[in-house]
Parts: C-alpha cells; structure tokens; sequence
C-alpha cells in the first residue's frame, strides 16, 4: 500500500493530540524548577537527582524494556486475543522482575548515596514500571486521547503533590521522590480502568511462545537503554565522586533548559514511532521517512536556535541565584539534546525493522565514548567536561546511525545543511560563554540566520497534512508542494 497524505495527516494529528496531552507534563518539569532550586539545597538537589536516576537504570533491567515490546506487538495484533497475550504476558514480565529486584533489594539498601532511600528507591522502580507499561499499551491500542488526557491529570497530580510535600511539609528529597511516586501510581491506575486494561488480563493468556518472540525483539533494548541512560547520566555519578553532590545540583539545573528540546521532541516521537510501525513495509516509506526526518531535523535546529538565544535572561529570572552557572554549561548540553532527538529518531528505523541489535551496537559505543571522556574531562574540567563528553558521544553515534539506518531504509538527508546548522548552534553556544550587552543582538542574528536556512523546509509539510480545498485557496503553499524534488 502506498503512503498517502492521510499518513502525514495521522502523524500531524497524533502528534498534536501527544502534545496536549504531554505539554503539560512536560512543561511542569521546567514550572517546578523554581520550586525544586528554592525549597532544596544544590546538594539536596544533586543528591534527588542521582536517586532518581538511579530508579532509571534500574527500570529497563527489572522489566526487560517489556514495555517497548508492548508497543511493537500491540500495533501489529489484529484480535481481541491476541492484545490480552500481549498484555498478560507483558505484565507478567513486569511482576516476575519487580519480585526477582525485592530478592536482592538487601543489596542495593548498602548503596552510600541512598542513604535510607533504598526503600522508595524500591516503590518508585514499582510504580514507574506500571506507569510505563500501561501509558504505552494503551498507545498501542491507539487511545491517543486517553493518553493525553492521563498527561493532564498527572500534571495536576505533581502540582498538588510538590505543593504538599515540598512546601507544606517540607520533607525535602523524600517529597520530591514521593510527589513522583504518587503521580505515576495514580496515572498506572486511571489507565488501567479507563482504558479498559484489566479486560486484557486473562492469566490463561499468558503465552510462553509469545514471550520468547518478545524477548527476542526487546532482549538488546535493554542494554540499549541502559547504554543510553549511562550516557546521559554517567557524568552525574563522575560528578558526585569526583566534586560533590553540590556542584551535581548545578548540573542537574544545566540539563533542565535542554529540556524543553526533549519536551517538543517526545511529543513528536511517540507519534513518530506509531507510524514508522505501521507503515513499515508500505510503498513510498523511503519518501516518507526522508520527508519527516528533514522536517524534524530543521524544527529541532530551530528550537535549538530558540533556547540559546534566551538561556542567559531565562536563567537569571528561573532558577535561584545559587543555580545560576549553569547558564554556562546548558548551551553544549543544548547541541548534544538536538543530537540526542535525531539519534531517536534514526533509532525508529531498527524498532520498525525489528533489527534491536545494531541499535544496541550504536548505542554500546556512545557509552563507551561518553565514558571514556567523562573519566578524562571531569576530573579536570568538571561540568564542562560532563558536557563535552555528552556531546562528543551523542555526535558521533548520530553520523553512524544515519549512514547506517538510510542503507536499511533509503532515505535521503543533506549532509552540507546538518553541518552549517550545526556550526550555527556551537557559534551560539561560544557566543553564551560570554557576558555584555553585546552578546544579545549577536545571538539574535545567528538566531535569523538559522532560521532563514529552515523556515522553507517546514512549510513543505503543511501542503500534505492541510485540507485540499484550502490548500486551493494558498497557491504559494501549492507551489511549494509542486517543488518539491
């Protein structure tokens, strides 16, 4: 079957009902930073964090990334029975792992940075887990307005709850992780009613057939996301061991600004893998896949563009004046996030071919290198050298993930335009390290510059995903759609 405009017209609608639903969640990420810098110290802060992040490494090993096999196998299912196998059986994973952690949790309880935390380290791993199962199985069902809405609900629930604990009772790290925990157990419980989820379970429906073949698909994506997750939060620990839990609080701080990238960008993707899934195998993917990879190539540079040029204002009035040097160390965090995006993206390619392993072998020597360059920079560098091996390692990985994914999937890409909007993004970032009045306006220009080399390539989109009788009423949209080669 060929890919129509109704294919870009489901991705744009998918896209835009994720972004209701995610933009507020998302966004209370960067609302409550203010609240996160005011009631915790940058060592209390450093020290949530690492806690936090710890829950996240954790999570992919107890639960196999069960969760990602959910989604794959969930599209393709065609029959009542088949999504009560899916389900029953990914459940089972979840509860079989969660058991085999609470049986070696004596270990973990000796970890120092925990320090008593071992046991709400325990139940956020629990109720993450839940979180997640339910939030993607019911993608796979293709409730995309129920998801949303469950976005909505938990950003209000994380409202209340930093509110209470944070501010009322004061409790500190234990009140940011409990805020956390609270949120996710209500939002596996709403999903789990409202989306019907407990009609999918059937204990005789559990299939050991079926897990093999999942376990097959999602086996590498374990390490695959462990490997990413180290890359991303290897520097944290490096930090900690080598210059205290404080000077990670303003690294944790350094990492929220490239947030809103990721933020725009997770709204996109969930979207985006639906439909590489679901088209993979029809007439025109190539098409497709290089038509959406150019526009969402120029929309993150573009964004990128957005946060660099406000990183210095946006700092001084966000985060409390202890924070703000991380004004300094968001700029190259900022690149490495935009690289970080397009690596996802790629990474769509082996989950449509179900090709796991060389996701894995990509994802092996970005940790490697990050890594390697973190145990050489930070000792010496600090949080600039957490950056710059952050970005080193997403950099590279990116250029072997688009020679190698555009050999399985023949999509075209301009290399001349990702290296001139990548040079655009690091002249911003140099252009950050400095102070005056003299910086702004020169920030601005580089700003229209970048935009002036992408403005065009997203207006392409809009004669494929907007109606047919007002596209006859737009004839430079219509040109557009006649000129593209």
């Amino acid at each position: 079957m060929a890919i129509s405009n109704q294919s870009y017209k489901k991705l744009f609608s998918n896209t835009i009902i994720f972004a209701i639903g995610s933009f507020g969640s998302k966004l209370l990420v960067l609302i409550l930073v203010p609240l996160y810098t005011a009631a915790l110290s940058t060592a209390e802060y450093g020290s949530a964090d690492l806690i936090a992040q710890t829950a996240n490494i954790l999570l992919p090993i107890f639960t196999l990334s069960v969760s990602e096999a959910a989604l794959r196998f969930g599209l393709d299912a065609k029959t009542a029975d088949q999504r009560r196998t899916i389900y029953t059986t990914c459940l089972g994973v979840v509860f079989a792992g969660l058991g085999i952690m609470a049986a070696i949790f004596p270990l973990l309880s000796k970890l120092d940075f925990l320090r008593g935390n071992s046991l709400i380290l325990y139940i956020y791993v629990w109720t993450a887990s839940l979180k997640q199962l339910n939030a993607t199985y019911v993608r796979s069902l293709e409730k995309v307005r129920l998801f949303a809405f469950d976005g909505i609900l938990t950003t209000l629930e994380m409202i209340i709850f930093n509110l209470i604990f944070l501010l009322g009772f004061k409790w500190g790290v234990t009140g940011y992780l409990l805020a956390i925990i609270l949120s996710d157990f209500c939002s596996s419980v709403f999903l789990f009613f409202a989306g019907g989820l407990w009609r999918h379970v059937r204990p005789r429906s559990f299939s050991l057939s079926s897990l093999k073949e999942m376990l097959r698909y999602c086996a590498p994506l374990v390490p695959t996301t462990l490997l990413w997750l180290i890359t991303s939060i290897s520097d944290r620990f490096i930090i900690v061991y080598f210059h205290g839990e404080a000077m990670n609080g303003i690294n944790t701080v350094a990492y929220k600004l490239p947030t809103i990238i990721t933020t725009i960008f997770t709204m996109f993707s969930q979207a985006w893998n639906m439909s590489a899934i679901q088209e993979n195998g029809s007439e025109g993917r190539e098409e497709f896949y290089t038509k959406v990879f150019r526009l969402n190539q120029s929309f993150m540079y573009l964004i990128a563009a957005g946060v660099l040029l406000i990183n210095r204002p946006l700092t001084y009035i966000w985060v409390n004046s202890a924070y703000h040097e991380a004004m300094l160390y968001s700029p190259i965090l900022t690149v490495a996030t935009v690289f970080t995006c397009f690596n996802v993206f790629l990474g769509s390619v082996y989950i449509a071919e179900k090709r796991t392993k060389r996701s894995f072998m990509t994802s092996l020597a970005a940790g490697l290198i990050n890594i390697i360059l973190n145990f050489a920079l930070i000792p010496r560098f600090g949080i600039y050298g957490a950056a710059g091996a952050t970005l080193a390692a997403y950099f590279a990985v990116f250029f072997f993930r688009l020679f190698d994914t555009s050999k399985i999937i023949r999509f075209s890409f301009s290399l001349p335009k990702i290296l001139i909007n990548t040079c655009l993004l690091f002249l911003m970032t140099v252009l950050n390290q400095f102070s005056g009045l003299w910086v702004y306006p020169a920030l601005a220009g580089v700003f229209i510059l970048v935009f002036a080399f992408n403005f065009r390539e997203l207006l392409k989109i809009l004669p494929l995903i907007i109606p047919e009788k007002l596209l006859k009423r737009l004839p430079l949209l219509k040109n557009l759609k006649g000129g593209e080669n």
